[in-house]
């Protein structure tokens, strides 16, 4: 990875400090040309295509993927299963599985939607998506704040669409050990002005985003084991939590938004389900995380097919619990 150095625009109350406007993005290699990534770039090329085909044939296509890897991948659909019979034990199993169903879908249409982000136009793409409340998201436009998701069907999409009304920044996750890959999608999220940065930089670009009245988008759903978690409930059952959101949000000057991305398989458009600010204590203790849980749970259960269950949601276990996911 490089990075390289932009000034930003003095007259611009917002910009950050020249010293501080630093776009991470990894140069494009001859070698992504190779053999070996031929494979990677007939996808793309497919990607490609499905971004100016009708809805119904990607609707038709991601249904028949999803079909595929649920017959693939065995294990996968276990842990979704799993996932929805411990989180929801009160439906019943044919509802669970409907639900199921649907969740393969639509992470399927959103990985095929990557064209669309990609390729499709930032006039085109705004017209694709529809807000919850427009009046609470031109507040969030026009004060910033932290914007706290969790791993919806519409992640990526949201993000994007975040990036097209509103300066803001982003942690960046190298997406595997494919360097075309992790190309294509930094180029993608950083092609609407995103500022996106490597997780190993911390916190403090992204406070000097908040502090200029800016956004960060936040994803609070990962387990990234016990280090600095803390467990809190999540649908009644004891998830690691980094609870710092509140922390967050107290250094950058800014109010919490809950948000979510869902996508609507009758149309292929999304919306932004967005909340209203809340309160979420600063010390990064279990009252802290218990509030970022259950932001995240009022946003899966408007919708909860919506939510990726395919996740290891509680693969860090308390010491009086077995582990979930032992078939």
């Amino acid at each position: 990875m490089t990075k390289r150095r932009t000034r930003a625009p003095s007259p611009d109350p917002t910009a950050l400090p020249r010293q501080d406007a630093i776009v991470w993005e990894q140069p494009f290699c001859w070698s992504f040309l190779c053999p070996r990534y031929w494979l990677v770039w007939f996808f793309v090329g497919i990607l490609w295509l499905l971004a100016y085909l009708p809805h119904g044939v990607r609707r038709a296509t991601a249904f028949a993927l999803a079909r595929l890897y649920q017959r693939v991948y065995p294990k996968r659909r276990r842990i979704v299963e799993r996932n929805l019979e411990v989180c929801f034990p009160d439906q019943s199993a044919a509802q669970r599985r409907a639900w199921r169903d649907a969740h393969f879908q639509l992470q399927a249409y959103a990985v095929l939607d990557l064209g669309r982000l990609w390729f499709r136009s930032v006039a085109y793409l705004k017209r694709q998506t529809r807000v919850s409340d427009p009046d609470l998201f031109e507040r969030l436009i026009h004060a910033g704040g932290v914007v706290l998701t969790g791993h919806g069907a519409g992640l990526e999409w949201i993000g994007h669409f975040f990036t097209m009304n509103m300066t803001g920044s982003a942690m960046y996750k190298p997406f595997g050990k494919n360097r075309l890959l992790n190309w294509l999608f930094e180029r993608g999220r950083v092609r609407h002005g995103a500022r996106v940065y490597p997780r190993e930089q911390g916190l403090k670009p992204h406070l000097r985003h908040l502090r200029a009245g800016q956004g960060f988008f936040y994803i609070a759903d990962e387990d990234l084991g016990l280090g600095d978690s803390v467990f809190a409930p999540l649908f009644g059952i004891e998830k690691a939590t980094i609870p710092l959101a509140g922390k967050i949000a107290a250094l950058g000057k800014a109010e919490i938004y809950p948000a979510l991305g869902q996508l609507d398989m009758a149309s292929g458009r999304y919306r932004l389900l967005l909340l209203p600010p809340v309160k979420i204590p600063t010390e990064g203790s279990t009252d802290a995380a218990e509030a970022i849980n259950q932001a995240l749970e009022r946003l899966i259960r408007d919708d909860p097919p919506q939510y990726m269950w395919s996740l290891k949601l509680f693969k860090t276990a308390t010491s009086d619990r077995a582990d979930l996911y032992v078939s």
